[in-house]
């Protein structure tokens, strides 16, 4: 069994959601506002999903890592080749159709190296840039004191949560949803001490919290859907990823469609926005209905990603993990786990 196929399943469920709600929601006027908004509300919690495994995963690979520019690197090659690809093109498109509201902005380092948000160009690479501020803190704690990795890191949330309370003006880093890349962590370090079980309670919890964070941001309003997601979604998503670990380390299985779409789900991402608005802005050519143009946009987005995961992705993917692997490095996560045995690796990036 793969270690962490279900890591990878999930990742897979959580790029379909979020592509299924930018398809719906793409044209209001077409669906109607209401259905809409509520249909990008609960599936645009794919996001939390993603961060709580990105906290999981980056955690476990860090703790392998020899250096910190070797996993500088490594997370560099997986993101930029495939976004510069994709704000090239949202780039270009920008000349025929609106990505979103208002004036095209200049493209500025922040915008090409994903550090700033919102992305005019590539609306969902947003959250690239929580993801870049959390792979440059995890790399700083590589380089002060590697054998640490785990207290710095829970340091540093600590950190994030005085700037919240306080509101230190620490940009990103005072976000509130930089908790749930240490609720990833969190796991992380359960899972390498032993200490997960696996209980059908946690998700039906898991299930609870998101369906209570569609209520409080849609049904009643919130004030802050930034803060109001991190209770609802985020404890959502790290029950679920705490949940999926631990049946798969107690030797549970998972299907293998979701873990292919796990395999590209980076790319889907990254490229489904620019399709959808496409598709979304020249209905009339199409000469599709409603349900048919939704549907044809999600399908091509899986299509082109596909494509762009087989002819790009996974070749630098492999030519980025020959490069740093020049040298072994040593994993933290070789011991016999409590449960079963099973020895994980560090997995997938």
């Amino acid at each position: 069994m793969r270690i962490y196929a279900g890591v990878q399943a999930m990742r897979g469920v959580a790029a379909l959601s979020v592509v299924c709600g930018h398809a719906v929601s793409a044209r209001p006027d077409m669906v109607g506002s209401d259905l809409a908004e509520g249909a990008l509300t609960i599936l645009a919690s794919g996001v939390d999903v993603f961060f709580v495994i990105s906290g999981f995963i980056i955690a476990t690979t860090a703790a392998a890592q020899d250096h910190p520019l070797i996993f500088a690197f490594r997370r560099a090659v997986r993101i930029y080749p495939i976004y510069w690809l994709v704000l090239l093109v949202a780039f270009v498109s920008s000349s025929w159709i609106a990505l979103s509201p208002g004036q095209p902005p200049a493209l500025d380092l922040g915008l090409m190296f994903a550090w700033t948000y919102p992305n005019w160009y590539v609306a969902p690479a947003w959250s690239i840039a929580f993801e870049m501020h959390f792979y440059v803190a995890v790399a700083a704690v590589l380089a002060i004191r590697r054998n640490r990795l785990f207290e710095l890191l829970f340091a540093g949330l600590g950190i994030v949560l005085t700037a919240m309370i306080f509101r230190l003006p620490l940009g990103i880093y005072s976000h509130p949803l930089i908790l749930e890349f240490g609720a990833g962590v969190g796991i992380a370090y359960l899972q390498r001490s032993g200490r997960l079980r696996f209980s059908s309670r946690t998700l039906a919890a898991s299930a609870g919290l998101f369906v209570a964070g569609w209520y409080w941001i849609f049904v009643q309003g919130s004030t802050d859907p930034q803060f109001a997601r991190v209770p609802t979604f985020g404890l959502g998503a790290a029950l679920l990823i705490h949940a999926v670990v631990s049946a798969e380390i107690e030797g549970q299985s998972f299907s293998p469609l979701l873990e292919w779409f796990g395999n590209i789900s980076y790319t889907l991402y990254v490229v489904h926005y620019v399709v959808i608005k496409w598709v979304a802005s020249f209905t009339g050519v199409w000469l599709l209905s409603t349900t048919g143009t939704i549907i044809a946009s999600i399908l091509l987005s899986i299509a082109l990603a596909y494509g762009l995961h087989v002819t790009i992705e996974a070749p630098i993917l492999s030519w980025g993990r020959k490069l740093s692997l020049t040298r072994p490095c040593k994993s933290t996560l070789d011991a016999p786990s409590k449960e079963g045995g099973v020895r994980p690796s560090a997995p997938a990036e």
